[in-house]
């Protein structure tokens, strides 16, 4: 591979071809000449897909090696995709402003709620369904006979719950799916667009 060599800086695995607000590792990239420059493609599918996907993708697109990356790198939920892409990788800039990179600071009402047994900083990814009302009552239930924290099997119920639907502390032992706009905030986009 003769073509576009461009060397960048890695910061972390899954961080793909560098953060421009936090450069740290060097990473180089070449591209086929058939792939350099207009037209651009950028072609997505989801990191962890089946052996040899990967490579059937690259193979109709010249190629070009996969760019991988995690959100929880820019935002507060975690989502493991990869790119084959021939768009320039020199120069990049963030857009701004930055989305919010922990649970607390994209729902910062969620913090008055949340119990000292739960841990978690970052979503464990975004999905399309969400957590029923059956479910949230179940857990309401299961930790009302507890004044302060409950014990381990009722924590790691809980708690293993709220990360499979990605549950919120809404009130004294009460969480909650996250709503349309707090997921579209999640994912960067303005409340103001």
């Amino acid at each position: 591979m003769n073509g576009d060599d461009e060397t960048i800086r890695l910061p972390v695995p899954m961080i793909g071809y560098g953060v421009p607000t936090d450069p740290c590792l060097t990473l180089h990239r070449s591209l086929p000449e058939t792939a350099i420059g207009p037209p651009y493609f950028y072609y997505e599918n989801v990191a962890l897909a089946p052996k040899g996907v990967w490579d059937t993708i690259k193979r109709f697109l010249y190629d070009v090696e996969p760019e991988f990356v995690d959100s929880k790198c820019f935002c507060a939920a975690a989502r493991k995709r990869g790119y084959v892409h021939n768009l320039p990788i020199r120069n990049r800039f963030p857009l701004l402003p930055f989305p919010p990179r922990t649970i607390h600071e994209a729902l910062p009402l969620t913090k008055k709620w949340w119990p000292s047994w739960d841990s978690r900083t970052k979503l464990k990814f975004l999905q399309t369904c969400i957590g029923s009302a059956i479910l949230t009552e179940r857990i309401r239930k299961s930790l009302e006979d507890w004044d302060d924290a409950p014990p381990s099997h009722v924590q790691k119920y809980v708690l293993d719950e709220c990360r499979k639907w990605n549950l919120v502390w809404v009130g004294r032992n009460k969480v909650a799916p996250l709503e349309p706009d707090e997921v579209e905030m999640l994912l960067g986009f303005s409340s103001c667009l």
